[in-house]
This record gives C-alpha cells, sequence and structure tokens, in this order.
C-alpha cells in the first residue's frame, strides 16, 4: 500500500523537489533502493538515509567487520542493488562486500587477482555480472558472475557466437532487460602490450540466445565526468552539456545543460529511476536532494545524429550518393542536350525555326526538306515529283525544281546568317548521268527530325 500511494504521489507530482540534508561532510558515495523508496548517502562514518515517501531523515552509524582495514573507503567501491541489497565491489575483481546489520563485512570466498580494472558491473536476474576489464597488459572478452551458492566467481559460458568482439576496459555499456550493449572504451594493443589504442566499436549481447551481434563503429567518445544509467540509454555528464546515447535507435543526442544540471560535480553521484533524476547539490548554504523531473534536467537540444555506423548506414549514404551524383550527371545532360539543341535548326509544320527566329515555307519546300532528311542521299528525280506541273516541259520542270532548291538555301541562310548552301548536289557514282541531292542534317534537331519525318 505504501509503495502504491509512493507511485501515485510520484506520478502526479510534476515539480521538482528539494530536501535540505545539513552538513554530509566526509560523503563518499549514494544509492537509491527503489523497493523501500529510500535514499542513502554514504559517508565516512554514518549512513544517511532519505524516506521518499515522507521525507524524513534518519541517520545511523556504520561499522567494518573484523579483519577489514579502517582506512579504506569501502563507499567508494562500485555500487550495484541486486534482491534489494547493495553490494560494493573490489575495483581490481574479486572482493565482494555487503551491508549487513549497519556493518560492512566481506561476503566472497574469492581473492583480489587485479585481472579486471575498468570492468563494467551489472545486474542480470539477480546476480551480479561483470564484463571486460584490464589486468597484466591484457584485456578480459568474456563475462563473469558472482555465484552466490560457491560465493566466488564464475565465467558466463556457453557463448554461441562464432565471432566475439575484443577485450576492453574503461569502456561504457547500457543493460535493457535481456540485452547488454557495450560500446568505447580501451583495449591492448597486441604488438605492444604496454601501448593502449581506442576501441570503438559497438557490440550488443543477448543473453537469452547468449550471442554477440556487432553493430558499427562509432566516433572517438570524450570522456564525461559523470556516466547515468537513464531509461534503456546512457546519459553522460559533462561540463559544456549532456550527451544521451541510444544504442536501439542509433542516436547519439547533445543537449545544453539546464539550470539545475550545470550545478552537478563529479563529486556527488546523479540516480535516475522512474521519470526523476536524484541528486546532491552542496552550496553554501548546505547540502540537498534535489528530485527533478526530466523536462527540468535537460536543456535545449543541440543535435541529434547517428551514433555508430555499419555496413546498412554506408550501403544507405553509398546509395544516396549514387543517386545525388545520378541526378547531377543527369541534370548536365539535360544542359548540354539543351545547349545543343538551342543550335539546331527546328522543324515545324510550316517552316523552320532557329533560336527565337522563325521561317515560313511553302508545302513543296518542307516536302523537300522533309525527304532530304529521310534518307542520306536523295535522286533528282525524286525531288523532281514534288515540284514538277503535268502542264510544263520536262526542261521547265527542271528549272523550277533547280529555283526551289535555290530558294530554300537562301532562305535557310538568312535564317542561319550563313553563306554556305544547306542543300547541296553532286552525281552519281554508280552513274554519272544521275545528280543526287543531300542536306547537312547535322545542323537540325535530330527528334524533330524523326517526328515530322513520321507525320
Amino acid at each position: 500500500m505504501r509503495l502504491f500511494f509512493f507511485t501515485v504521489f510520484i506520478g502526479l507530482n510534476v515539480f521538482s523537489q528539494k530536501i535540505y540534508l545539513g552538513d554530509i561532510t566526509g560523503y563518499q558515495n549514494s544509492s537509491l533502493d527503489t523497493l523501500k523508496q529510500e535514499f542513502h548517502v554514504y559517508l565516512d562514518d554514518r549512513i544517511l538515509t532519505i524516506d521518499l515517501f515522507n521525507f524524513e531523515k534518519r541517520s545511523r552509524p556504520i561499522a567494518l567487520d573484523k579483519g577489514l582495514s579502517q582506512e579504506f573507503p569501502y563507499f567508494v567501491l562500485p555500487e550495484i542493488w541486486v534482491q534489494n541489497e547493495v553490494h560494493f565491489l573490489y575495483p581490481s575483481g574479486g572482493l565482494v562486500y555487503r551491508i549487513e546489520n549497519d556493518t560492512i563485512k566481506r561476503i566472497d570466498h574469492s581473492f583480489d587477482h587485479n585481472m579486471q580494472y575498468g570492468t563494467s558491473v551489472f545486474e542480470h536476474e539477480g546476480t551480479i555480472f561483470k564484463y571486460g576489464g584490464y589486468g597484466f597488459w591484457s584485456d578480459r572478452d568474456f563475462f563473469t558472475y558472482y555465484d552466490k551458492t560457491l560465493m566466488e566467481w564464475e565465467v558466463y559460458h556457453p557463448i554461441k557466437s562464432e565471432i566475439i568482439p575484443k577485450g576492453r576496459y574503461g569502456h561504457y555499456y547500457i543493460k535493457d532487460h535481456d540485452k547488454f550493449l557495450v560500446f568505447g572504451g580501451t583495449r591492448t594493443d597486441p604488438d605492444n602490450r604496454r601501448k593502449k589504442i581506442d576501441y570503438n566499436e559497438a557490440w550488443s549481447f543477448d543473453f537469452k540466445n547468449k550471442e554477440w551481434l556487432f553493430l558499427g563503429t562509432h566516433d572517438k567518445i570524450t570522456e564525461p565526468f559523470m556516466r547515468v544509467p537513464y531509461q534503456n540509454k546512457l546519459l553522460m555528464l559533462k561540463t559544456n552539456g549532456m550527451t544521451v546515447i541510444d544504442i536501439d535507435s542509433n542516436t547519439r543526442t547533445v543537449y545544453e545543460h539546464s539550470p539545475i544540471s550545470a550545478q552537478i560535480t563529479e563529486n556527488h553521484k546523479v540516480i535516475y529511476h522512474n521519470a526523476k533524476f536524484y541528486l546532491l547539490i552542496t552550496n553554501t548554504t548546505g547540502s540537498y536532494l534535489n528530485i527533478i523531473n526530466e523536462a527540468e534536467f535537460f536543456g535545449e537540444t543541440i543535435e541529434q545524429v547517428n551514433f555508430y555506423k555499419n555496413r546498412g548506414y554506408w550501403l544507405k549514404r553509398g546509395g544516396i550518393f549514387f543517386l545525388v551524383m545520378l541526378i547531377i550527371i543527369l541534370i548536365f545532360w539535360l544542359i548540354k542536350k539543351n545547349f545543343v539543341n538551342r543550335n539546331k535548326i527546328k522543324l515545324l509544320d510550316n517552316g523552320l525555326r532557329y533560336h527565337l527566329k522563325f521561317t515560313e515555307f511553302d508545302q513543296e519546300s518542307m516536302a523537300i526538306i522533309r525527304l532530304l532528311l529521310s534518307e542520306k542521299e536523295i535522286s533528282s528525280s525524286k525531288i523532281l515529283q514534288i515540284v514538277e506541273k503535268p502542264q510544263y516541259s520536262p526542261a521547265h520542270n527542271e528549272r523550277i525544281k533547280v529555283q526551289k532548291i535555290k530558294d530554300i538555301n537562301i532562305k535557310i541562310g538568312a535564317l542561319l546568317r550563313s553563306k554556305e548552301d544547306m542543300i547541296t548536289s553532286f552525281k552519281s557514282s554508280q552513274d554519272r548521268r544521275i545528280r543526287l541531292y543531300k542536306i547537312h542534317k547535322e545542323n537540325f534537331d535530330v527528334k524533330g527530325i524523326q517526328k515530322l519525318i513520321k507525320t
């Protein structure tokens, strides 16, 4: 019932909350108990708990179990909630601690093997998992998990993928239900074990089918001063803004700081849960727990781009590039064609047009022009058939034909402002008695010729 009212209260409350905590010197870490609705602030020697239902505060001392070093800051260790219990993991691997009856106790039978610096720690189905890590000039490329029965770490297997990502450390990750998404980080150069190289590949592991999937490569990530798991994404806080990586939608979104997020420093942890951000902010009047809505937490969107690029991305880009180039080539071809054709003579039904000038021809002249354009060479007799008149003698008809050819050449010459004859004659090489005529087709619009000849 208390959880129900808490959910209703948080859901209806659209305003941020600001809870005064007083002096919290000696801050080490903080965590959110989502089941009990409590926010815990771990100090040097005590735990400050804020009840998120009524905002009451209570403080209790914390002790170290026998054999634990009093100087070691356990609360600074990576912490993870598993089955409503907070655990602290040693950074180099092996050792596991848990708070029991206000006492930090070591609960594992493992050892500090120094092989998992920079590993990722997450929970899957009530079990603590680690992936990757560095130690002794090599990188881990596998998962390990904490076996609660044996109280030791075991290798997670089998992995059914033929290809798996190379080992890495200091990487970024997102745990989303059965998916583990990993990207960025550093790995050891196999040719020089003392040299470190950036690892800019994004991969996804599916715990259901136990298979790795390569997603693509991404640009180098500028290290933020804080990483915050946010929905099924990763929020990276930087001095000059915020970046949200969403692997599922393959986006990288950059935001400006809001007035509240601009106050965050690397000294205090930020936690996201149920559309709210929980963060500590300290100023001259003291320390406050701020519970902020998403809308208030983010500033204006600066840009949104693809995060990783793969074969599909480059094929798409290549397709777009090819299409653009094809359009450009087509445009240039049309421009060239238009430029070439604009210097061609265009045939109309009743005359010829060149540029913006038009010269009208009689039907006999147009018939002769079409005939000459239809073939390479035309005999004198075919032209004579167009102009001859039955009442005239053959000699007179021949003079009419010659004059008609002359008139056509004069009018075309005037249209082109040229002294050269467009229609020329010559004797046949096969029979010198036959005279042939031809027209310079290269000066005419070819499409216009074909269209008019058909008509």
